[in-house]
């Protein structure tokens, strides 16, 4: 998985909620982006789609950008999922996600790897 996306999940209590999954890529020297293995996860609205508009605030003065909020701030954060092995073994830090939830979002990206 190359790019930010949403993915409703059910949660313990049976309602479902929407998750930012987002890779973090690397840069090689050939200028190709990697996969690291880490995908950072935060809550989304009901919405299917996340334009970056909308995750990113824009001061209304051209160019000047507000700074990204740090995720320890973010009261958005839910943790990071950490692939070792060739995706066969994970770690969750600094979340509060519980396993179930857990476990259908690791499905999720190692599907997701296994389709391309």
């Amino acid at each position: 998985m190359t790019r930010t996306i949403s993915q409703s999940i059910k949660k313990d209590n049976g309602t479902t909620r929407n998750i930012i999954i987002e890779p973090v890529m690397t840069q090689s020297a050939n200028d190709k982006l990697d996969l690291t293995g880490i995908y950072t996860l935060y809550k989304d609205t009901d919405k299917q789609k996340m334009d970056l508009l909308e995750i990113q605030e824009i001061a209304p003065e051209i160019g000047e950008s507000k700074p990204l909020l740090d995720d320890k701030n973010n009261p958005d954060f839910l943790g990071q999922i950490i692939f070792k092995n060739d995706g066969s073994e994970w770690q969750y830090i600094k979340g509060s996600l519980s396993i179930n939830e857990l476990e259908q979002i690791v499905s999720f990206i190692q599907n997701t790897h296994s389709q391309n």
